[in-house]
């Protein structure tokens, strides 16, 4: 399950400490855990070092993906290790190569990775991104009631992307009122100020979104303005 949950690189104090000193994790507020954790150094010196050296190490970790250079699309922001997980495997993706793999659906619709979904979608490379809600046999047991993620399926030159959006069931790709497809030109058609992936709950609210945006386009476009 460590491959699909969201994960950021921004070190959590409360997190670290939850099992190691809860009396730490659940402090009044940020100053007084602030106080908590100095003390450390003094009442508990090797809990102290492991917090510093973690502290460190996620430090590093942060700063080589923002500064390194390999990850452009997403490492930057608050970066979330999944999203960098996804720019690693298209970088390894070969000419005629695919890949596929399982991520929170934030890679398609959220904006801190919306540089990665109009990379991928603008280049002909996202085959296909099905979109499910866990529930019974679909990670029922990571904890998460309304737990969004995605079947994402990279290759080069595809041409249109096949998708499906809350999905509970995997009978439901193979249902056609549910799947739509959407060429790069749909994806800068219908989110131009965004530049996230279009959802809809059916092939029929798809095409008629087209149909509208066709005819009428949108009214403001960010990149124009003054």
């Amino acid at each position: 399950m460590e491959g699909i949950r969201e994960k950021r690189t921004q070190y959590e104090e409360k997190e670290w400490f939850a099992d190691r000193s809860p009396e730490i994790a659940t402090a009044r507020n940020a100053a007084d855990r602030r106080q908590m954790i100095a003390a450390l150094e003094t009442e508990d010196p090797p809990l102290y070092g492991k917090f510093v050296e973690d502290l460190r190490r996620a430090d590093g970790e942060t700063q080589f993906l923002r500064h390194s250079g390999r990850y452009p699309l997403c490492g930057q922001g608050d970066i979330n290790v999944y999203s960098v997980f996804a720019e690693h495997i298209r970088g390894l993706l070969g000419r005629r190569g695919r890949a596929g793999f399982v991520v929170p659906s934030g890679i398609a619709t959220d904006d801190t990775t919306k540089d990665y979904i109009q990379a991928i979608a603008g280049r002909q490379e996202l085959v296909a991104l099905y979109d499910f809600q866990s529930g019974p046999g679909l990670f029922a047991d990571i904890g998460h009631a309304r737990f969004k993620f995605a079947l994402v399926t990279l290759g080069k030159n595809v041409g249109v992307a096949d998708l499906v959006f809350f999905a509970r069931d995997v009978s439901e790709l193979a249902d056609p009122l549910r799947r739509f497809s959407l060429s790069a030109a749909y994806f800068r058609l219908l989110n131009p100020n965004t530049g996230t992936c279009p959802t809809f709950r059916s092939r029929a609210d798809a095409e008629l979104t087209k149909l509208i945006y066709r005819n009428v386009p949108v009214l403001i476009r960010e990149e124009s303005r003054p």
